[in-house]
């Protein structure tokens, strides 16, 4: 992938732009939960919580590339930031529909192999786009002061 200022930004763009399609899709197993059964059953949950997970995600990855030009900064910490997002937030994508399409229960301590994968595999992984955020957050501090 491209590492300039417009090829990371384009590179937000495009992989905030997938996991939104990601969320969109979760929307057709969340419309067909809520229309088969009660609003209560794990079904539901699960294929609401996939549908979030993919819409928020994707949206705070095409705000991140909206907000490039203040974040970039040359430099490893940036592009390393700019990677643990886009990990972290697949991650936080393609687990919930793991959980609603082959478990079909909320997986907090993991039992089962599968379980063991979506837990460590996805969920844990999610929480890499806190990092991103904060190396975000110290990179437009640092550029604001190189203004002043």
């Amino acid at each position: 992938m491209a590492t300039s200022k417009g090829g990371a930004r384009r590179d937000l763009a495009l992989h905030g732009s997938i996991v939104l399609l990601i969320g969109l899709l979760a929307g057709i197993g969340f419309s067909y939960a809520a229309a088969t059964g009660p609003v209560g059953t794990d079904l539901y949950k699960n294929w609401h919580f996939a549908h979030l997970e993919g819409l928020l995600n994707g949206m705070v990855v095409l705000a991140v590339a909206g907000a490039w030009p203040a974040i970039h900064r040359p430099g490893a910490p940036v592009t390393a930031g700019k990677w643990l997002l886009i990990l972290g937030v697949y991650a936080n994508a393609i687990g919930p529909w793991i959980t609603a399409l082959f478990i079909g229960h909320r997986v907090i301590q993991p039992h089962e192999p599968l379980e063991y994968v979506v837990v460590y595999g996805f969920y844990i992984p999610g929480i890499l786009p806190l990092f991103a955020v904060a190396i975000f957050v110290w990179s437009t501090i640092l550029n604001r002061r190189g203004r002043t």
